[in-house]
């Protein structure tokens, strides 16, 4: 395999993980690999699987009208595929990188290498061809110590551990040692294996002895779609310099092409026939769209990045289309109907229910049938008092309760034409602020901050605002942003949640589909400037990500770089340079506020702390 660039050494087996990157003008890499199997093992048909007690009892819990986030809790606790077959045994792999040019001083090709490497290592072992000979002269050559003994970069599973650093070269000089060496492992993979050439099956097919399991068994494989698409790297941000962007657990991750590095792969330039233009990605699939004639379709567009600069088009069909599922529920609903809420044809109607100012019905139909149920909400900015379901009557009457629309945020006033406010939301919640400018070169008279006040009223009071028009032009005045926003054409803008750096991880509740989801504290103090209401839930309500190692120049707010300048360590609190948002901590039972830095030190250091308000403690804050 030939490339060029810079090459990204990791050892596997190293207690702790160093990055050597070696930058070199060409290369090739020679791979060496074998498997040693000691036995082969299939599992049953699904059907005749005995399930463990504690998934069966997941399964039975699970409801029989479709709840994605109940379905979703059995996929996080027990994955999304089992195991169905393998093998037990040993998995050999070597990457060696040799010197083009090195290479090319020898009459020597790919077809040699393949015909000397063909059976069992011969070349490692043994040189009977004149072709291997000349072989063994042109590994020689690339070996970078000189000592004739050719080192690379090993991946192998199974077998002693203590073996496994000597096969992480070869010496060139001592066939019969390489040999050696290599039978001494595999001689030891019977005594430690691991699984190899696995295969995995859905784990929707394990759905059995439960009540209704058929209709939970297709409401399984609907979460299962909808798991993997949620986790799905089209929802990351495009890598730069053509990087390939995945999802490790919740975060998106760029792997880099060589010669280019940083988070997004935004640091060097591509090199060779991979410069030039960018090439197109897919988009997220759309939603499924309405059943026809028994078949849906959804879509999706090359547009993540759009390609440029003559890259290269999406590779792939723009549209899916699929069998509805709503046969195969009709089907169940005859075969087990106790598992389909009973539907009678109404033949009686209510009006539409009575108007809620300030408010609306969620998911209002076209007919209210006797004993229908309905649920008000209130827009937002307010929030409902009293009993919010009405209900159909049998005189065909509704029954409502006591109920109105709290104001629970400000709203700003009829502006004037010409006057804009930023941001621009239908409500701000308390000690928000607004900033009212005038458009067309003219000014504006009297205060342009407004702060939404405890009382729910703006201070000042918004009144008699007015633009004039300006008599001279002034030099614009650049607004101080707050940390969640930009600065977008000499105004404040809300940034976007890709956008945030080092922040602490916290679990967040969104307060209108009541999903609770990891965040961080920046990322939750954007969506708030977004309008979006994001509260902090416990800690142990979502799965937090798990500290990860960190090479420098990446290193989180309360870690630095160690005397020797290789890895992240935990900072000092005294230490902190950038103390981040000031955030309400408890520790040991009692709130107190500190900023990020000085929370991410004791959370850093093993101490157990919570985050319980991405704002100031209220009784410092007051």
């Amino acid at each position: 395999i030939a490339s060029s660039g810079c090459v990204q050494k990791r050892p596997r087996y190293a207690s702790k993980t160093k990055i050597h990157k070696v930058c070199i003008n060409s290369y090739q890499l020679l791979v060496l690999r074998n498997t040693v199997e000691v036995a082969q093992f299939i599992n049953n048909n699904p059907e005749f699987l005995q399930l463990a007690e504690s998934f069966w009892k997941e399964l039975s819990y699970l409801p029989s009208l479709y709840d994605y986030s109940a379905y979703r809790r059995l996929i996080d606790q027990y994955g999304t595929h089992y195991l169905q077959s393998g093998s037990l045994g040993g998995e050999y792999k070597v990457i060696f990188y040799m010197d083009s040019e090195k290479v090319k001083k020898f009459d020597f090709h790919s077809e040699d290498k393949r015909n000397c490497a063909s059976s069992h290592f011969q070349f490692l072992f043994t040189l009977s061809k004149q072709k291997c000979t000349t072989m063994d002269d042109a590994l020689k050559s690339v070996s970078e110590s000189g000592d004739n003994v050719l080192r690379g970069v090993p991946f192998v599973r199974g077998g002693r551990p203590g073996l496994i650093a000597g096969l992480s070269y070869l010496d060139l000089d001592n066939p019969a040692g390489n040999k050696q060496r290599y039978s001494r492992w595999a001689g030891s993979v019977p005594d430690l294996p691991e699984v190899i050439k696995q295969k995995l099956t859905p784990l929707y097919e394990l759905v059995k002895e439960v009540p209704c399991a058929s209709v939970k068994k297709l409401y399984l494989k609907r979460a299962f779609e909808e798991y993997l698409d949620e986790f799905d790297p089209c929802h990351c941000r495009p890598c730069q310099n053509g990087g390939m962007a995945t999802v490790q657990g919740t975060r998106c991750q760029c792997y880099c092409k060589p010669n280019t590095s940083g988070v997004a792969c935004e640091q060097g330039v591509l090199l060779g026939d991979q410069a030039g233009g960018v090439d197109g990605g897919w988009n997220c699939w759309s939603s499924w769209g309405p059943c026809v004639q028994g078949k849906k379709t959804r879509s999706r567009e090359c547009n993540n990045p759009p390609p440029s600069g003559g890259g290269k088009s999406c590779i792939g069909e723009t549209s899916e289309t699929r069998q509805c599922e709503d046969e195969e529920l009709e089907h169940l609903r005859l075969l087990e109907p106790h598992c389909f809420p009973l539907s009678l044809v109404p033949t009686k109607f209510c009006s539409s229910p009575p108007a809620l100012k300030d408010g609306f019905v969620q998911d209002e139909g076209a007919t209210f049938p006797v004993g229908k149920n309905i649920m008000y909400t209130c827009n937002e900015g307010y929030s409902l008092v009293g009993d919010p379901v009405a209900r159909c009557g049998e005189d065909l009457q509704w029954l409502v309760g006591k109920m109105h629309c709290q104001k629970i945020a400000c709203v700003l006033p009829a502006l004037m034409d010409g006057i804009q406010s930023h941001p621009h939301k239908p409500f701000y919640t308390i000690g928000e602020k607004v900033t009212i400018s005038c458009s067309g070169g003219r000014s504006l008279e009297g205060p342009s901050t407004f702060l939404c006040s405890s009382s729910l009223k703006w201070s000042p009071e918004i009144k008699n605002v007015q633009c004039v028009q300006r008599e001279a032009p002034l030099t614009p005045k650049v607004p101080e942003c707050q940390p969640w926003e930009k600065l977008k054409n000499s105004r404040c803008v809300c940034k976007m949640p890709y956008e945030c750096g080092s922040s602490l991880d916290v679990c967040a509740r969104d307060e209108r589909s009541k999903r609770i989801l990891p965040l961080t504290v920046c990322k939750m103090h954007v969506l708030r400037c977004q309008g979006r209401n994001y509260t902090v839930a416990g800690r142990e309500s979502c799965i937090l990500p798990a500290p990860a190692e960190k090479a420098c120049g990446v290193c989180p707010l309360w870690e630095k770089c160690d005397a020797e300048g290789s890895e992240c360590v935990c900072r000092a609190a005294s230490e902190c340079e950038e103390a981040g948002f000031s955030v309400c901590v408890e520790v040991n039972g009692r709130e107190q506020t500190m900023t990020e830095c000085e929370a991410g030190v004791l959370r850093c250091r093993g101490l157990s702390i919570s985050v319980s308000s991405i704002r100031p403690c209220a009784a410092e804050a007051a």
